[in-house]
């Protein structure tokens, strides 16, 4: 399903291992496990694969909605849905307040007629951004549905087995819906460990938990499964029931509870294995073993979702729970380093960083975890209803522990160090594994120095590269000389924000140099940038500016004179990290990173008309970044240096007909533009005119609406040369060409 040859690899020793085994009968067993698998997987491969290439198209269906899979968040929600399509993520805009109070109060499944729009889902367009279609696919979801309009919602029930699911279904939504009037940590707490459901405030309220790497506590796993059997185990014991009857009660009971815990892969891994070791108690009399039981369930995981164990959790939850079979009883404190050492190359890939007290923090959580905030949970979600007093002191408790938990990942210690390529990350993993099976000085040795050298080649690569992120309506231009001398961004992108009635107003989107730009950074092993340049004051430009200032360090800002006193741009810069230097600067001035100013001419407003205009450069090419720049201040620049001469040109105000004049991109001598612009914007860029202009000068035209990503590699000995994250023209297919 990926990394195709290191699965190759792995196979061809897992094979001549079966070899020296010298076992007719096993080998051609797991052949047959072998081809009945890659059967599936090319099976689910050619589907996906069909469906990426599918137009957008306006149907009408039916969609059948389980209460517990509807969200809302301000205006809009978002479901999941059973439809003739198959499994579909659904979004759609609500009417009015009433619409909205129906759905958040909806507790049973219904069936909607509607009317809109089945695309695949959309891709990111950016290398370190999340991959939306790889986590929905992993749920059994290709296609998104935009909704235009619903006909029609009725409520439809079920009978015999599939009512007493509806019914589990119709609980977790109750349960949803009653812990909003819980105290705000133990709710957050009580969605997230006993039923799987992470509120839209999880990911602010938890960046200490984020950060110390501690989010497997707050995924229901193997941990909740074990203490939810031993609770049953010991009701079940007081009834008077044998253990041939407890562990079929447990056989119905737990996948109930899969539904009701939201079926996490790594629930469904400990669900699986659990049910597996019951059924083989039951028939044969005999104990399963554990190595026997995860085997299976891992076969049985990668059956139901192909890409489990591409992503973070199942890697996690099948990788540690194997460690956990194979290793030797161990002071806690030895298990704890290894279980770091191992789930080190699998954090680096997912998130490119690590904590240095992760693991002292780890050895001190998991007890407190266990013994207090799941108990402190337990409690409060139970009584809390109906004792206020006791849900207060259990609130209490688990915010005290959230407080120092978050104040914890303040300290020094979070390391940047990059997303190693993957076969470099599977190599360190099976150095570990070795390494914990033949622990010998010489073998510690090569692992660090496999580390060293992973770490080098990340911070200090030999190729600089020039790179127009795709943050949508924006700009945002990320340009880093040649083993990272200098890291420079120009402008931050930005979300314009318009007036809402207040029953619209729910939690605001992330930022995108959150999500985007940030991510990107780190997994290039970068955590601090040198100089970020602000072309002018607009939103789209230096509006995400603040929270850029606030994730990662800036040394100095550069601005247009007459800018740095604006009260919106002052405001920008109170969340810093640090205290960056900011710089007035005129047409003339010069920067260490080789990019040189040639606008304005004298102090302004920071509006379009006074653009900070930058030129440098890079690999032989001749670079001019023009911010919103108008034609007037393009003919202006012409005028003062009439012997500049550009390659590479970003089209001024997003390929707007106020900006690129033909006249001056003649006289430049522009052979490449660049468009940054969103999808779908409500501005119409580019315009028409422009796009014609350009194919009039025979200018090749990149855009990030179409192409995602745009780099320029240039320097390291080698030649310079582009490429686009997407392939040209086409939003859903990923290239790494040129």
């Amino acid at each position: 399903m990926g990394q195709q040859w290191v699965a190759a690899i792995l196979w061809l020793g897992w094979i001549g291992r079966l070899l020296c085994l010298k076992h007719r009968g096993i080998l051609i067993f797991n052949l047959l496990v072998v081809v009945v698998m890659a059967g599936w997987m090319s099976y689910q491969n050619s589907q996906f694969a069909h469906i990426q290439r599918e137009n957008p198209r306006t149907i009408q269906t039916m969609l059948t909605v389980q209460p517990d899979q509807i969200s809302v968040n301000g205006g809009q929600y978002q479901l999941t849905a059973d439809s003739s399509a198959g499994r579909l993520i659904v979004y759609g805009r609500l009417t009015d307040a009433r619409e909205k109070r129906q759905l958040e109060q909806l507790t049973q499944r219904t069936k909607w007629r509607v009317e809109g729009e089945l695309a695949p889902v959309l891709p990111p367009t950016n290398p370190g951004q999340f991959n939306v279609p790889n986590y929905y696919r992993s749920q059994g979801i290709n296609r998104q549905f935009t909704l235009t309009a619903v006909r029609e919602r009725v409520l439809v029930g079920r009978s015999g087995v599939w009512q007493i699911v509806d019914m589990v279904h119709h609980w977790r939504k109750q349960f949803m819906l009653a812990s909003a009037r819980l105290p705000k940590t133990l709710q957050l707490y009580a969605t997230s460990l006993l039923i799987g459901s992470r509120p839209a405030t999880f990911r602010t309220a938890m960046t200490g938990v984020q950060q110390l790497e501690l989010l497997y506590l707050f995924s229901l796993s193997g941990m909740h499964v074990i203490l939810l059997i031993g609770l049953l185990r010991w009701g079940l014991v007081r009834c008077h029931l044998s253990l041939p009857t407890i562990d079929s009660w447990l056989l119905g009971l737990l996948p109930l509870y899969l539904i009701l815990g939201g079926a996490a892969d790594s629930l469904k891994r400990a669900v699986v294995t659990v049910m597996l070791s019951l059924a083989w108690q039951l028939i044969t009399g005999k104990k399963q073993g554990a190595i026997a039981g995860w085997s299976v369930a891992l076969l049985l995981g990668i059956c139901q979702n192909p890409l489990v164990l591409l992503q973070l959790g199942g890697q996690l939850s099948y990788g540690l729970a194997l460690l956990l079979i194979l290793m030797p009883a161990l002071p806690p404190w030895r298990l704890a380093i290894w279980i770091q050492l191992l789930s080190l190359p699998v954090i680096l890939l997912a998130t490119s960083q690590w904590h240095l007290l992760t693991i002292g923090v780890s050895l001190l959580v998991a007890p407190i975890f266990t013994w207090l905030l799941l108990p402190l949970t337990l409690i409060g979600a139970s009584v809390g209803f109906w004792l206020p007093m006791i849900a207060r002191w259990c609130d209490w408790g688990l915010a005290l522990f959230q407080t120092n938990i978050n104040w914890v990942g303040t300290l020094p210690g979070l390391l940047t160090i990059g997303q190693p390529p993957a076969w470099v990350a599977w190599l360190i993993g099976l150095m570990t594994l070795w390494l914990i099976r033949r622990p010998t000085k010489r073998l510690m040795v090569e692992l660090v120095v496999a580390y060293t050298v992973m770490v080098m080649t990340l911070h200090w690569p030999w190729q600089g590269a020039i790179q127009f992120i795709d943050i949508g309506q924006g700009d945002s231009i990320l340009i880093r000389q040649p083993f990272n001398r200098t890291v420079s961004l120009i402008d931050t992108g930005g979300r314009l924000q318009f007036p809402r009635p207040s029953w619209q107003q729910g939690i605001p989107p992330r930022a995108r140099v959150e999500t985007i730009t940030v991510p990107y950074l780190h997994q290039l092993g970068i955590a601090k940038i040198d100089t970020v340049y602000l072309s002018h004051k607009d939103v789209d430009h230096m509006g995400d500016l603040g929270r850029l200032l606030q994730l990662i360090r800036v040394r100095q800002i550069v601005v247009p004179a007459g800018m740095a006193a604006l009260p919106k741009f002052r405001r920008l810069l109170q969340p810093a990290l640090g205290q960056p230097v900011v710089r007035e600067v005129l047409a003339g001035q010069r920067f260490a990173d080789g990019l040189t100013a040639v606008h304005p001419f004298q102090p302004g407003k920071a509006e379009n008309g006074d653009s900070l205009v930058l030129t440098g450069r890079f690999g032989g090419q001749q670079f001019m970044f023009t911010g919103d720049l108008d034609r007037a201040g393009e003919r202006a620049i012409v005028a003062r240096y009439p012997t500049l001469k550009v390659d590479v040109l970003k089209l001024g105000h997003h390929g707007s007909k106020t900006a690129s004049d033909p006249e001056v991109l003649q006289q430049l001598g522009v052979q490449r533009g660049i468009l940054s612009v969103g999808r779908h914007n409500r501005y119409g860029h580019p315009n028409a005119e422009t796009l014609a202009t350009l194919r009039t000068k025979h200018i090749q035209t990149y855009s990030t609406a179409l192409q995602g990503m745009i780099t320029y590699h240039f320097g390291g000995g080698r030649s310079s040369y582009w490429t686009t994250f997407l392939k040209e023209g086409n939003y859903y297919q990923r290239t790494a060409g040129h």
